[in-house]
């Protein structure tokens, strides 16, 4: 079967890699959506991996050994944290808690196959009426925007800024919407703006590098400042901009991922600001998002492109020009 390797530096290879064989709970799967998440940047530009990359996976059950639940056929989406299952956060369904931890794409071959090995408790059993690539959003990428919003509470009519329209940033917004959150959108890429403003309508949409950015959220709500600021980006800039532009009382949510934040604890003290930090999703929130999808969440809507393996090359090539949402390789 064919997988992808990561070479570092930006190269990768195509390779004819042995299938795997089901071996007591872990079970085959045919890989039928995997998406390239920004964190594969990191391993693709610099040290490259020697497992195969992807942990934005669905597909079909094909080969089973002794599992429990399990059958050839089943249609499933990939949990990406294999863990021991048995710990108090695995039991609470915080399962990126676990001092086992492991992942599909790391510490494990993932979804840029055409075949991969999962243990049975990571297959998250798939409704017929929700394709799989939808099933490969919700397991990453809707997952992670899903619980960053939720853990922020919002209320209807609440003024929230969404720092980042990559995939992650269009599903927060397109959870916050769904919400009936009122909702503004900054990014410096015109694409990722298109998209977040075809799909989600925003109040605002806005370059954050503007001079007159910070005052245009201002004038938007009214002098009073933002409710929630959502920073989905990982760049501590974002952060910044978010905090200062919080009401008092506000809150800056921490989503996105590879920076450092500085705060001053004064100015968070005279406003009482909050903040909080968001991971992934906990598994029993994975039928709350089955039930916003068929409520009309576009989560499928921020997938431009989809890829062959073997059109891996270019598939990457379009991922780093940055001019996509969400890139999906096809089983």
């Amino acid at each position: 079967m064919l997988g992808i390797h990561f070479l570092g530096d930006g190269k990768i290879s195509i390779d004819e890699v042995e299938k795997p064989k089901a071996e007591g709970k872990n079970v085959v799967v045919k890989v039928t959506a995997s998406g390239i998440c920004g964190t594969d940047r990191h391993p693709l530009l610099e040290e490259g991996q020697e497992t195969i990359p992807g942990h934005e996976i669905a597909g079909e059950i094909i080969e089973i050994d002794k599992p429990s639940w399990a059958r050839v056929g089943d249609r499933v989406a990939i949990n990406c944290h294999i863990t021991c299952g048995h710990c108090e956060h695995c039991l609470q369904g915080d399962l990126y808690f676990c001092d086992q931890l492991e992942s599909p794409g790391y510490e494990w071959d993932g979804g840029f196959a055409e075949c991969l090995l999962i243990p049975e408790d990571n297959c998250m059993p798939l409704p017929d009426d929700i394709s799989t690539e939808t099933g490969a959003l919700i397991a990453d990428v809707l997952g992670t925007a899903f619980r960053g919003v939720k853990r922020a509470n919002l209320l209807p009519g609440n003024q929230v800024a969404v720092w980042g329209a990559g995939p992650i940033g269009f599903e927060a917004a397109a959870v916050a919407t769904l919400l009936g959150a009122r909702v503004a959108v900054l990014d410096m890429n015109p694409y990722r703006l298109h998209m977040a403003e075809k799909y989600h309508k925003p109040e605002l949409v806005l370059d954050p590098t503007s001079p007159q950015a910070d005052e245009a959220i201002m004038d938007w709500t009214e002098g009073r400042g933002l409710d929630v600021a959502f920073e989905c980006v990982g760049n501590e800039k974002a952060a910044h901009q978010g905090m200062r532009l919080l009401k008092k009382r506000g809150t800056l949510a921490i989503i996105g991922v590879s920076h450092r934040l500085t705060v001053d604890p004064w100015d968070m003290i005279q406003r009482e600001l909050s903040m909080y930090a968001s991971r992934n999703f906990n598994t029993h929130e994975f039928n709350e998002m089955i039930a916003l999808v068929r409520h009309g969440l576009w989560a499928d809507k921020v997938v431009t492109h989809r890829f062959p393996l073997k059109d891996a090359e270019k598939a990457f090539e379009v991922f780093l020009a940055g001019e996509c949402g969400k890139i999906i390789f096809t089983g």
